[in-house]
């Protein structure tokens, strides 16, 4: 059910799992977006021969999307602005109950039950999706673009599709979703561009809840925030 690929990129090991029947299904239930199917398919077949430019994340000289971090600014301010964003409806909040906390819930109890040391790592909890939900098609999925002055690349942590929108997911166990915001959204765009993808929301999540969001807030309501805040430092602007 599940095919794998192992890459070593900058010394850290990324497992891309694809799972084709859930694509393949997917395929067969959606008829208004089969070319973005198609070439997602086209990709991850790329990917698991190995045809993608290992060079470009084997190199410290260009950023990776997972540096891309909200700096300089107080929790509390955080905190009250992510609160602001659900309020106006800019991000869709989905508590424990829902979906993606639920199956990471469940990789907490079985490493209980098990009496397995420490706490579970990205590996089982987005496996356990992928093999499970109907919606997810792959895990660890490499992206990057190659032209010259915006060279950049990264791992998506899962793929979804549900209905026909294409939901590019980041876990966060350790909370604070709005921290990470400009790469989760990074993730989006480059998905958007590189397959020609009209219906896109990413997802930040954890076992306690699940924040989704239209990749341009980060063009938009995040970028003034950042503005009146006074902080300059938005180098995934650079990219977009």
């Amino acid at each position: 059910m599940l095919k794998k690929k192992i890459f070593i990129h900058q010394n850290i090991p990324y497992s891309f799992n694809w799972n084709k029947t859930h694509h393949r299904e997917k395929y067969l239930q959606i008829t208004s977006n089969r070319e973005e199917l198609n070439r997602l398919k086209d990709h991850f077949k790329k990917v698991l021969e190995g045809l993608i430019p290992n060079n470009l994340f084997n190199t410290k000289q260009f950023p990776r999307v997972s540096q891309f971090k909200i700096r300089g600014i107080k929790n509390t301010f955080i905190r009250s602005f992510s609160k602001n964003l659900i309020r106006s409806n800019k991000i869709q909040y989905h508590d424990s109950n829902s979906k993606l906390p639920k199956y990471a819930q469940k990789v907490y109890e079985n490493y209980q039950a098990n009496n397995f040391p420490g706490a579970p790592g990205h590996e089982p909890i987005l496996k356990n999706i992928l093999i499970k939900d109907k919606d997810a098609i792959a895990i660890e999925v490499p992206i990057w673009n190659a032209q010259k002055k915006n060279i950049i690349t990264g791992h998506i942590d899962l793929i979804q599709i549900q209905n026909d929108i294409v939901k590019v997911i980041d876990y966060k166990p350790e909370g604070n979703f709005l921290l990470s915001l400009p790469q989760v959204s990074m993730y989006g765009f480059l998905i958007k561009s590189k397959f020609n993808i009209e219906k896109l929301r990413c997802i930040s999540f954890n076992k306690e809840g699940a924040w989704e969001y239209d990749p341009n807030i980060l063009k938009i309501d995040v970028k003034d925030y950042l503005i009146s805040q006074r902080i300059d430092e938005r180098p995934w602007e650079n990219f977009i």
